[in-house]
């Protein structure tokens, strides 16, 4: 049996394993952790070995959606998703203020609250 001995060869033919195995269905499933502060919540996804330009975070209306995505270098054109997670979030967030920091290896999504308690209307005279 003779041995492949070409490096360049092996490593993208273990790229592309890696490759097809996320588009045949495999899935990276990053830890998430949502931690409730008094004034705001703090949602952090684990994300080791991928860097920030392949992270996005969208928000429409009150869905917050985290994903990776993963760029071919021989096919820039051609993405693939590695991680995607949708969350609901409550009605009374400050969706103006939401910050997404990357961090090492974590992504934090910081969502703070709107002010709790009453809140006095101005009465417009006419």
């Amino acid at each position: 049996m003779k041995l492949i001995k070409d490096k360049k060869f092996l490593q993208n033919v273990a790229h592309y394993i890696d490759l097809t195995n996320t588009v045949g269905g495999g899935v990276v499933q990053p830890q998430v952790h949502m931690q409730k502060r008094k004034k705001e919540a703090v949602l952090q996804v684990l994300l080791p070995g991928v860097a920030p330009e392949q992270c996005q975070v969208v928000l429409d209306k009150n869905q917050l959606t985290v994903m990776a995505l993963h760029q071919s270098e021989s096919t820039p054109a051609m993405q693939v998703p590695l991680f995607h997670q949708n969350f609901l979030l409550p009605p009374h967030v400050d969706f103006n203020a939401l910050k997404v920091v990357h961090e090492g290896s974590t992504l934090r999504v910081h969502i703070p609250y709107l002010p709790q308690g009453p809140r006095f209307l101005e009465i417009e005279q006419q």
